[in-house]
């Protein structure tokens, strides 16, 4: 009887030097986020070294052509780097935003990494597209694939959200490069 606990203590305690050097991912720290019914949307940053990099969030990715659209895959979000420093990230975040400025149809584009939880160094095309499905003006972010496309939309009141919460962030934290 007494062997069991033991067997189980002796056990967890091998274990432990292999789990506490485990490598883990590095960890998002989110400078503002917007959430809607289907998608969140978030700037965040990554420590890299003694630095950080900036990212752009604009969530999970659908399946589909330029008509539709349909969302299968709840695991991988699209990132769009926006620089080392916040002042970087903001003036992305801008020059992304005047594109509502144009019309319809006008589009960029940009870099950015399809991943799993935090951004890799895979990066690719991304197409930054303003299109004004009925009343919203809304951007779309697509990836072109051999014979699909897939793409997420985030609409023009979320991103302007984002670039002032980004702003705020600059202006609470003044010393951060």
């Amino acid at each position: 009887m007494n062997v069991i606990p033991k067997l189980l203590a002796t056990s967890l305690l091998a274990t432990f030097p292999f789990l506490t050097s485990a490598q883990l991912p590095p960890q998002r720290l989110e400078l503002v986020k917007v959430e809607n019914e289907v998608e969140t949307f978030e700037v965040f940053k990554l420590p890299q070294g003694d630095a950080f990099n900036y990212y752009l969030s604009v969530g999970h990715l659908g399946f589909g052509d330029e008509v539709l659209q349909v969302m299968i895959d709840p695991l991988f979000e699209l990132f769009i780097p926006l620089g080392g420093t916040v002042a970087e990230a903001l003036e992305s975040m801008q020059n992304i935003q005047q594109i509502f400025k144009e019309a319809p149809g006008t589009s960029m584009e940009s870099e950015g990494c399809l991943a799993f939880g935090v951004p890799n160094d895979k990066r690719e095309p991304v197409k930054i597209t303003l299109i004004k499905p009925l009343l919203s003006k809304t951007l779309e972010f697509s990836i072109r694939r051999e014979e699909y496309m897939r793409a997420a939309h985030i609409q023009k009141s979320e991103f302007d959200s984002l670039v002032r919460g980004v702003k705020f962030y600059q202006k609470i934290h003044p010393k951060e490069p």
